[in-house]
């Protein structure tokens, strides 16, 4: 049993970096950005931005008139994303059914006010002073999906608004 959980690790391990190697990479100042270039298909989606966490923390929690929480602690084994100097970082990544949609409500704060989600809108202050961009790659499996998700999150860093 211990050798096939080793070669599954292995397995997702590889697939892991070849998602990661090979995302889609678009810079995003309009929802026009997202709708012309993110497909409404599954997938693993990554959202970077130059603004520093505690500024996006506070204008975030303006936006949605309630605090938002950053991920204090890594989970065992991962850090958390920092960001160096002014550069990008990962803020931010998830899954969902349908890519387009989901990246709408996180950086225009688009849909239902129930739905959890980062509250961003980056085409206003003080949001559009940083950049902004998104990655994605569809992955149909609902499996791989969270499978990748969370290889991610332990490989590469766990980012530091995902508290989950």
């Amino acid at each position: 049993m211990n050798s096939t959980l080793d070669n599954l690790k292995k397995l997702l391990h590889e697939y892991g970096h070849s998602i990661n190697a090979q995302r889609t990479v678009i810079d995003v100042h309009s929802l026009n950005c997202i709708d012309a270039n993110v497909p409404k298909s599954p997938g693993v989606y990554w959202i970077e931005t130059t603004m520093p966490v505690d500024e996006m923390q506070e204008a975030i929690s303006i936006v949605l008139e309630k605090n938002k929480k950053t991920r204090k602690e890594a989970p065992y084994g991962t850090s958390i994303v920092k960001q160096q100097n002014s550069e990008f970082y990962v803020a931010y990544s998830g899954t969902k059914a349908d890519l387009r949609d989901r990246l709408r409500q996180h950086l225009f704060n688009v849909g239902n006010t129930e739905t959890v989600k980062l509250g961003c809108i980056i085409d206003q202050h003080p949001f559009s002073q940083y950049q902004w961009r998104v990655s994605f790659a569809v992955i149909d499996s609902y499996e791989f999906r969270y499978a990748v998700e969370s290889w991610w999150r332990l490989n590469i860093g766990w980012p530091p608004f995902c508290l989950r």
